[in-house]
């Protein structure tokens, strides 16, 4: 829809924003962040999903968190192309959210 010229002319009062969406769209490092983003949260999405349940299951939360930590430790890993016993801090301030939590 935004590679069509008739994008420029949908919103013509605000050029600035169909500009930025366009762009945002159109831009293929914004999507590689974007499936990064995705990567490391599906650990977690994965624990929540098996947990949206009418039965308790918070004692599967206990079983399953440091899992999750491990697999979302992993992902961040991988994408900055860091060995285990490498310093991350973009890992250590999502770990602290992840045992905030």
């Amino acid at each position: 829809m935004v590679i069509s010229q008739e994008w420029s002319s949908y919103r013509e009062d605000d050029t600035r924003k169909t500009n930025f969406v366009k762009d945002k769209i159109m831009n293929h490092d914004w999507w590689d962040k974007v499936d990064y983003i995705i990567d490391f949260t599906r650990p977690i999405y994965d624990m929540i999903q098996v947990c949206d349940t009418d039965r308790p299951c918070f004692h599967l939360v206990y079983e399953m968190w440091d899992f999750v930590i491990e697999k979302v430790k992993l992902e961040i890993y991988k994408k900055g192309k860091l060995s285990r016993s490498d310093n991350c801090p973009f890992y250590d301030a999502i770990y602290q959210v992840l045992i905030a939590c």
